[in-house]
């Protein structure tokens, strides 16, 4: 079985690289809203959210927050309460 984060990190590299050819489109805003657990100030892909702003609508989904969210991969700290940053 493939570790989640490792296979979530490969889509993402994947989703990049993709991009960066002009095979997928860019996306419309250079902002990323992320996913976390019990921690807001954690996004599940490990980023540090302290000092960023919450997210807004129409901002680009993290790609590894969101294959984590859709393996239900829950954080270190914290086995269930999801939310979104």
């Amino acid at each position: 079985m493939t570790d989640p984060f490792l296979a979530a990190l490969d889509q993402a590299t994947r989703t990049v690289i993709a991009r960066a050819r002009g095979e997928l489109p860019v996306a419309a805003s250079t902002a990323i809203a992320h996913s976390y657990c019990c921690d807001p100030n954690w996004a599940l892909c490990g980023l540090d959210l302290a000092d960023l702003p919450p997210s807004g609508h129409g901002e680009q989904d993290c790609v590894v927050c969101a294959e984590l969210d859709q393996a239900q991969v829950n954080c270190p700290l914290c086995p269930s309460n999801r939310g979104a940053a």
